[in-house]
């Protein structure tokens, strides 16, 4: 989501104006620029316009509804933000213009740097809406800034694109960005207006993964093939948690593990229900071999991202590690390897990788503590 903090505190001012509760990717865009502002760094938030009674979702600092402005500034000296509820903008794009030495006002929408010396630009009264003030510099922000007007239908539409369009992480590969990320995309834009939670979301992706692994058990070619498919539909659900978590400011440290842990539970019943359907339909001792000992490696890679990823914070590289193995492009592979009835060729290849990957893991574990 372009997330970013401004290096000094500031405050911030939202401008409830009309269409403040319309809804842009699953959220009121009143509730939108609250969280954004915070996210950038904001430290005390003060809302003008109507609606303090309606229920919502704000963030947790201190919000102030209606009063003046010239009084909520006080002596502080911290910077101060302006921006319409309708003005959708990144929280990078916020904590960038917060950073200004000096008054600054965006060219689109209403997003400014105000002057906390200077109370009469603040007034609702005499100055309705808080437009930036006549005169003041216009501001450029940087090149990958998010900043939408969304105070019509076409722009609430503009507004919903661009967030969506910045729904990838740093670690999607080109395969993710071309594929898995536009089929994710087009579920989380369902889904977001049934207000379903992120962790709802996860424990679904978990169960289609854990039914796909059944249907390998079977040892049946048709059951093969149900069992591809599903997994494949459960790794584009396993990308809408996270989409619609970010998109939503609903990210949390327990969703995070719960994704992780879903992802390891998912992977010994996709690997164990391979292993054993194909033993199921061979009877091959080497694919039984191969079978325990995928799934000591499987139990390996479980212990070790338990241990380098939900434990401690990992180094940048086990970062990079987890995120190359945990995009699961490879869900794409095994439709085709099953489609073809080679499914033994990825039973050698997992064998393969979860240890590398788990060895992987605590070696850069090790190195990064020198």
């Amino acid at each position: 989501m372009g997330d970013g903090v401004a290096e000094r505190p500031f405050d911030g001012i939202i401008v409830a104006d009309a269409g403040a509760d319309r809804i842009v990717g699953g959220m009121r865009l009143l509730e939108r620029a609250a969280f954004a502002l915070v996210r950038a760094g904001a430290a005390r938030l003060l809302v003008i316009g109507p609606g303090r009674e309606a229920a919502r979702r704000m963030p947790a600092v201190d919000v102030q509804w209606n009063v003046p402005p010239a009084t909520w500034v006080g002596a502080t000296g911290d910077p101060l933000v302006v921006t319409s509820a309708t003005t959708v903008a990144a929280p990078a794009t916020i904590a960038a213009l917060a950073a200004e030495a000096a008054p600054h006002a965006a060219a689109a929408g209403v997003l400014w740097r105000a002057d906390p010396a200077c109370p009469e630009a603040l007034d609702p009264r005499t100055r309705p809406g808080l437009p930036p003030p006549a005169g003041l510099p216009r501001w450029t922000p940087p090149k990958d800034a998010l900043l939408v007007p969304a105070d019509d239908a076409s722009g609430r539409a503009a507004a919903e694109r661009a967030l969506l369009e910045r729904l990838g992480r740093s670690g999607d590969g080109w395969f993710t960005r071309l594929v898995d990320r536009r089929l994710s995309r087009a579920l989380t834009r369902l889904l977001l207006p049934t207000g379903v939670a992120p962790n709802v979301v996860t424990l679904t992706s978990i169960a289609i993964g854990i039914t796909g692994g059944c249907c390998f058990a079977r040892g049946t070619p048709g059951a093969a093939v149900a069992g591809a498919l599903l997994f494949l539909l459960s790794t584009i659900v396993d990308g809408c948690d996270g989409e619609i978590a970010r998109l939503t400011y609903r990210e949390s440290a327990f969703g995070a593990k719960l994704d992780i842990l879903g992802d390891n539970l998912v992977h010994l019943f996709l690997f164990g229900g391979i292993a054993i359907g194909l033993y199921a339909r061979s009877g091959d001792p080497i694919v039984a071999i191969l079978g325990w000992a995928l799934l000591s490696g499987v139990l390996l890679a479980m212990a070790s991202v338990y241990a380098c990823i939900v434990r401690r914070s990992p180094s940048p590289a086990q970062r990079a590690l987890y995120e190359a193995f945990a995009s699961r492009e490879f869900s794409y592979l095994l439709v085709i390897l099953t489609l073809v009835d080679r499914l033994d060729w990825f039973l050698w290849m997992s064998a393969t990788g979860t240890y590398v990957f788990a060895l992987g893991l605590l070696i850069l574990g090790a190195l990064s503590r020198r």
